[in-house]
């Protein structure tokens, strides 16, 4: 097919699993392409080459997807546009037959989001994360090729199915692992640094990472990620808040609470302090007295 947009050819494989449609676009200038989703479909859009842009009939953008990338997509009945910028895009599209999908991964956790939209009939359209598996994709597509017209058929084509949707799951379990591994590390790093505030620890990163077993850059990722700003940050405001209880509510000295709070030097609690709060600690007691 040619117009003046560029030239497009479309090659399909039709069966009961799912109806593979295979893209290859040679764009002269950017165009939007219309689309039609008759009934609720999950799809699994491979892009080699290229980068697309999808957008509902209110322009919304619904996805976008850049070479070497594969996701999962779930869209209601109605109309879409994909937009394309100049250049070589190679894209697979295969529609998924639903009643396969949810009867072979429906209990999984990973694919219950994808699955629980379909199931309601939802008009809101859901997208998983893009992963860099295209290129394996079109190789089990090339391999199917190869053998389809062997009388196999029917097992190459389950075969190419499960193998597409076992490589997306694996990445999607790793990439739902990995944020659970991060969110209880946070966790864990929260509690050790507000129990040990005060101690020397918590002032050497290198340190306090060989305690979590992790890297340093991964400390103060985890750090930040978990108390929304950075470690030095926090530290000292848990510093601070606690060396104001101590002096409304002790008749300790401020260098005892200096040290109690995590400073060695007063001059160096007092300068925080003041920062902080904007008056001195013996400032705080002055007014209070």
């Amino acid at each position: 097919m040619t117009s003046a947009e560029g030239t497009l050819v479309v090659q399909s494989i039709s069966h009961y699993l799912v109806n593979i449609q295979l893209y290859e676009y040679k764009i002269h200038n950017h165009c939007v392409i219309d689309l039609e989703v008759t009934e609720p479909s999950f799809f699994l859009t491979a892009m080699l080459e290229g980068c697309s842009v999808l957008y509902d009939e209110n322009s919304k953008v619904i996805s976008e997807i850049s070479g070497n990338a594969c996701k999962l997509t779930y869209l209601n009945a109605g109309n879409y546009q994909r937009s394309l910028l100049s250049g070589d895009h190679t894209i697979l599209l295969a529609t998924i037959r639903p009643e396969w999908l949810i009867d072979k991964y429906g209990a999984l956790d990973e694919f219950r989001e994808l699955i629980s939209h379909y199931n309601n009939n939802s008009p809101e359209k859901f997208s998983l994360p893009n992963f860099s598996i295209a290129q394996q994709i079109f190789n089990a597509l090339r391999k199917l090729n190869a053998s389809s017209k062997g009388k196999d058929h029917d097992i190459n084509m389950h075969i190419f199915v499960n193998d597409c949707i076992s490589r997306y799951l694996v990445k999607l379990h790793t990439k739902t692992t990995n944020a659970e591994y991060q969110i209880n590390k946070g966790k864990e790093i929260g509690q050790f640094i507000t129990t040990n505030f005060a101690s020397h620890i918590v002032d050497d990163e290198p340190a306090l990472a060989k305690h979590f077993m992790i890297s340093t850059i991964t400390l103060t990722r985890l750090a930040k990620l978990h108390f929304g700003r950075p470690l030095h940050k926090h530290v000292i405001e848990l510093r601070m808040h606690n060396g104001l209880k101590l002096i409304l509510s002790t008749n300790k000295t401020i260098q005892e609470i200096a040290v109690l709070v995590g400073y060695e030097d007063p001059k160096y609690f007092n300068r925080a302090f003041k920062k902080r709060f904007g008056i001195t600690p013996n400032g705080i007691r002055i007014c209070v007295l």
